[in-house]
């Protein structure tokens, strides 16, 4: 019997890796990964317009080449002053309202792309493929000649605080460095670095190296060292999201049968071509990718541990301290990594024991930036403590600002009006009710699994990434007021797991099925891209004609969470009426 088991399995493994027979199969790959080049070429092309008002990358010995897109496809049209250093002169809003319908046809470009090969793709595409065309696109984005987010910009003066002037990061301003020539670039000048102890260290390596090769003044290096570590990170999170399935698959002992194959294939694809992943971590270059590196680092040695013993654990804590002393909020995650812990182990000192070294870790780590406690004015200046956008409390302040004022009242201010205060502290609760839901139901269902035994308990890592992933996402939606479409960039590797394993090998009801397949977390991540079509000069400063005081950039928060199970539930209802019309043809057939 097990002779016949193994052989079975063989065949099917030699099912799998066969290659792609028809000429045109064997085309299909290269077509889809040139389309995707000519969609982010068109993008890049678009992006310097003037009337789209985005920063400059400062690659400035770069930029005659750069910029040929532009001037290939758009001949005498403006572009952003600041690719040349001149003085900044807003367009106007005619200019920037053409813009921003080019760019958003470009993003529905890029998605139609993406949606073509995830679909079509997974079946003749092989991993190394996979990460070879991540390459290629990831190399595209790094080149493209401005950011979406001045947040990168941000970065490289908090990294020249601590190497080129000794200031600490964590504590001093940018004003502090005024003379500075990264300053003039800078968005955020009253406040200190919201990043941690890991990312100033990182940041700062950086620095301390382009320094010694290139010299302290030339930032246009520093971009591209930070685009080039956010490819490198995302292209090592692909592999680990790879390796970490295929561990899973082989816990819950699933045959790789090729379903299962193109199954982990398409999670794999989807994550590793996900235009919003490879914008983030290689043009804006935000360090969420480097977080969700080091939880996908800590998942690796999680589902690679074969042993009960606590020690066991210290390699993935020490993963997750490096990601929470990045960004803070990942300490979200400390709840269900100390219920896996106790659920393996049956041992409370287990769980003690993580929960002491996490804190102790964290301690240390931040202590040599303290600065008697200077550290902490950070809640004051950082306005993602005390303000909303991007999010549903984002519209409907404004909105009821805007319908308040139509009832005679004055017009609230724009940032920091009751309403948002209100909205934002509802949603905050809200959060906080759910996330506790969250925690109580996962520690008692660990309580129930056996509590006196000492064996593992079917707590597995599956079911913490599934944790994980579900907590993550709370937070954008609800816990994150102050929300930015990289905020998403954990979750959407979480994700990834749980597609490539088929969400732990459980059936759910078809409602259920639909609303968590791919297609959803496809149009979840085009909304988030296309986010920054409502950041633009035009819908910044233009308001609805019968909406007071209310500017079209507030539609940003109904866009990001509205779109996608909109989008979804109008294509289903297309499908079941197609359905219905074919079952009816039948019948009269008959």
């Amino acid at each position: 019997m097990s002779t016949k088991l193994s052989q079975v399995q063989q065949d099917e493994s030699a099912h799998i890796k066969q290659p792609a027979t028809s000429k045109f199969e064997r085309l299909l790959p290269y077509t889809f990964l040139l389309s995707a080049e000519l969609a982010l070429l068109l993008t890049g092309a678009i992006l310097p317009l003037h009337g789209l008002w985005f920063h400059a990358a400062l690659l400035i010995p770069l930029n005659q080449w750069l910029l040929f897109p532009a001037h290939l496809l758009f001949p005498g049209k403006e572009l952003t002053p600041t690719l040349f250093q001149l003085k900044d002169v807003p367009p106007t809003v005619a200019q920037s309202w053409q813009a921003t319908g080019l760019l958003l046809g470009a993003f529905i470009v890029i998605f139609v792309v993406y949606a073509g090969a995830i679909f079509y793709l997974p079946r003749l595409v092989r991993r190394r493929a996979i990460i070879l065309a991540t390459i290629l696109l990831g190399t595209t984005c790094i080149l493209m000649p401005v950011v979406l987010s001045p947040d990168i910009l941000s970065y490289i003066s908090y990294a020249r605080m601590g190497v080129i002037y000794h200031l600490n990061p964590l504590v001093a301003i940018p004003r502090d460095i005024q003379h500075d020539p990264i300053y003039p670039h800078l968005y955020w000048i009253d406040q200190p670095s919201a990043y941690g102890p890991t990312w100033a260290l990182l940041s700062c390596a950086l620095q301390w190296l382009i320094e010694l090769f290139f010299g302290p003044q030339n930032i246009g290096m520093m971009v591209l060292a930070l685009r080039v570590l956010g490819l490198i990170s995302h292209v090592c999170a692909v592999l680990l999201v790879w390796a970490i399935a295929g561990h899973l698959l082989r816990q819950q002992k699933i045959p790789l049968t090729p379903a299962r194959e193109r199954a982990r294939t398409l999670a794999t694809l989807a994550f590793a071509w996900n235009p919003l992943l490879l914008f983030e971590a290689c043009v804006n270059a935000h360090n969420d990718t480097i977080v969700l590196l080091f939880v996908l680092l800590a998942l690796w040695f999680l589902v690679r541990t074969t042993t009960i013993r606590p020690a066991a654990y210290i390699p993935a804590t020490i993963l997750l301290v490096l990601a929470a002393c990045l960004k803070i909020n990942v300490a979200l995650f400390v709840p269900g990594l100390l219920v896996f812990i106790w659920a393996q182990t049956r041992q409370l000192r287990a769980a003690i024991i993580t929960l002491v070294l996490y804190g102790g870790l964290i301690i240390a780590f931040y202590a040599p930036f303290w600065q008697g406690g200077a550290i902490l004015n950070l809640l004051h200046a950082n306005p993602g403590t005390y303000r909303a956008i991007n999010t549903f409390p984002d519209f409907l302040s404004h909105f009821y600002n805007s319908i308040v004022h139509l009832a005679g009242y004055p017009l609230a201010a724009d940032a920091g009006s009751p309403a948002e205060n209100a909205l934002r502290l509802a949603s905050l609760g809200l959060f906080a009710i759910s996330y506790c839901l969250l925690c109580w139901k996962t520690i008692g269902a660990a309580i129930k699994l056996r509590p006196l035994s000492i064996a593992p308990s079917s707590f597995t890592v599956l079911q913490l990434i599934r944790w994980m992933a579900l907590a993550w996402f709370l937070y954008n939606i609800l816990g994150s007021p102050w929300f930015w479409p990289w905020y998403t960039t954990i979750f959407f590797g979480l994700f990834a797991l749980l597609e490539a394993t088929g969400g732990g090998n459980i059936r759910k009801p078809a409602f259920l099925a639909r609303w968590s397949s791919p297609w959803l977390v496809c149009m979840l991540a085009f909304s988030m891209l296309s986010l920054y079509c409502f950041h633009t000069w035009a819908p910044s400063t233009s308001f609805v004609a019968w909406l007071p005081g209310f500017r079209w950039t507030y539609l940003r928060g109904l866009w990001a969470w509205l779109v996608p199970p909109l989008t979804i539930w109008a294509l289903s209802l297309v499908l079941h009426r197609q359905k219905s019309q074919a079952v009816s043809q039948k019948l009269i057939n008959k």
